[in-house]
């Protein structure tokens, strides 16, 4: 889910509050509303202030491939 999607959803937490959650600017996390790969420090920190309603490894590739590798070992 983009940040575009969330922000729609009904009781999404506004754009103002979640950048004050996740410690960035409103106009920073403006440039991150339609994008698909975001930095992972933040991915991870927007999935903690959405309560995992936006998943961080949709978010950022890197956090995608970071868990993945986890769920590997553990299977292994």
């Amino acid at each position: 889910m983009t940040l575009d999607a969330y922000l729609k959803r009904k009781g999404a937490i506004n754009l103002t509050t979640l950048s004050d959650k996740i410690g960035i600017s409103k106009g920073r996390l403006s440039q991150l509303r339609k994008s698909k790969d975001w930095p992972p420090e933040l991915a991870l920190k927007v999935e903690a202030a959405t309560g995992g309603v936006m998943n961080a490894s949709k978010l950022s590739v890197i956090v995608a491939m970071a868990r993945s590798t986890k769920t590997e070992e553990r299977a292994a």
